[in-house]
């Protein structure tokens, strides 16, 4: 599969009209047509993660699941810390990707960083294995240990992944995320299939990972081209317009502010694979995973959003209504998908995971609002992000304590759990949007 993925997207005439479609794209204002682009490639990919789930929850059952399922919270907490990588060169990109010779180095400084720092992190975290093992209740390393090399490969993925999206190539940037989820997916089912279990799903992360990355750089490879000693001279001259210290300054704002939220809807479950037994923080991540469809398709404008604000703050222009069209449009998506989870929910359930997992009926709904709530409250973060405020911080670290607090205090049941959950996105949202009542009440 990796090679006829490779040999399409060496294809030049293939290439070229997605490099042709990218210009398109570039010239156009709207927030909403490079959403659809977005839409496009979230859906797809939120299709394959959810079939991924789908199919590793039917086929592993309640207990193994469970396992997985923390292995997976470990891993989103990973991928979702990288995008300070990713939303950092993006801004940056988004500013100076028409001036090749800071673009060029940014990307390549950035990756040397990124793989030097992500290996001492890596090493880092293999000391800590057994004890993270110990508090997940995990009798093997070997699965904290491919989570660990797959948290290492994200951080260079996040780094290209960024620079498309600040050069805003929509289109290739959805494409690597595009392949890799149907890697993960197609080597997870034969890999369970023949008795890989947990360690196989995890395997097949890495294989998807490795593929996009390799996407990733082929769009990229002409910036790092030798140019003539003119324009060479020119672009040292535009050195001094980047203002290292203020991107490094950056980057630790923007890392607190991605890891944070993220934390949100990640240590539920690891707490919850603490405290209750593995069939139990299976039928919770089950739950959670029909859930997460709202923050899924919803979240489409998160992705454009960013660099569209971030090019009008450069050039003095007001963004407001971008913010306002993009909390419109998603809180529009989730209002009418929370109500699916009211009317249909055994059908839901049935459907996606079948019988054994009917204990979760009950739990959804209210799971599936908090993560409505937690879409809706992305956009704010990532306007914020973009405007560089940086204030908003001390709303999402309140939350995070409030929300470890109460797991710790009240972890009677599942349901517990979730009202907690549900309680924290509540208060977040209301207090982000108190926090920006000029731009969404005019006010």
């Amino acid at each position: 599969m990796e090679n006829k993925i490779l040999d399409l997207i060496k294809d030049k005439r293939a290439s070229g009209d997605l490099f042709y479609a990218e210009n398109i794209i570039k010239n156009k204002d709207s927030l909403f047509f490079s959403g659809v682009i977005f839409l496009i490639g979230a859906i797809s990919v939120a299709v394959l993660n959810y079939l991924y789930h789908l199919f590793m929850g039917r086929m592993l059952g309640p207990s193994d699941y469970g396992i997985l399922g923390s292995l997976f919270a470990l891993i989103y907490i990973a991928t979702y810390a990288t995008t300070a990588f990713n939303l950092s060169v993006s801004k940056f990109s988004a500013e100076f990707n028409k001036d090749n010779y800071i673009f060029a180095n940014l990307i390549k400084k950035a990756l040397l960083y990124v793989s030097v720092a992500g290996l001492f992190l890596l090493l880092l975290y293999f000391i800590f294995v057994p004890y993270i093992a110990l508090f997940l209740n995990i009798n093997s390393y070997s699965g904290l240990v491919i989570v660990g090399i797959i948290a290492y490969l994200s951080l260079i993925f996040a780094v290209l992944t960024g620079a498309l999206n600040g050069m805003q190539s929509f289109i290739w940037q959805n494409s690597s995320g595009f392949f890799s989820a149907l890697t993960k997916f197609v080597f997870a089912v034969v890999l369970v299939y023949i008795g890989f279990s947990v360690g196989g799903a995890l395997i097949a992360v890495f294989m998807g990972t490795i593929l996009g990355i390799i996407i990733s750089c082929y769009p990229l490879a002409s910036i790092f081209k030798k140019r003539n000693a003119k324009t060479r001279k020119a672009d040292k001259i535009s050195k001094n317009n980047f203002n290292r210290y203020k991107a490094i300054k950056y980057f630790f704002f923007v890392f607190i502010a991605s890891i944070t939220p993220i934390l949100f809807i990640t240590l539920d479950q690891v707490l919850v694979k603490h405290y209750f037994s593995s069939s139990d923080a299976g039928f919770y991540v089950a739950a959670g995973t029909i859930a997460k469809i709202i923050w899924f398709g919803s979240g489409f404008l998160v992705g454009p959003l960013f660099p569209k604000v971030v090019s009008l703050k450069s050039k003095g222009k007001d963004s407001s209504k971008l913010l306002f069209k993009a909390l419109v449009y998603t809180g529009a998506l989730v209002v009418i998908g929370s109500i699916a989870y009211f009317i249909i929910p055994t059908f839901i359930v049935s459907m996606l995971y079948g019988p054994q997992y009917l204990v979760i009926v009950p739990l959804i709904g209210l799971f599936a609002i908090a993560m409505g709530l937690f879409s809706i409250t992305q956009i704010l973060i990532i306007y914020n992000l973009a405007v560089e405020r940086k204030s908003f911080l001390w709303i999402l670290l309140a939350g995070l304590i409030a929300e470890v607090a109460g797991i710790y205090l009240f972890h009677n049941t599942l349901s517990d759990v979730i009202k907690i959950v549900f309680a924290v996105n509540f208060f977040v949202i209301i207090s982000l949007l108190l926090y920006n009542k000029k731009e969404v009440f005019g006010a």
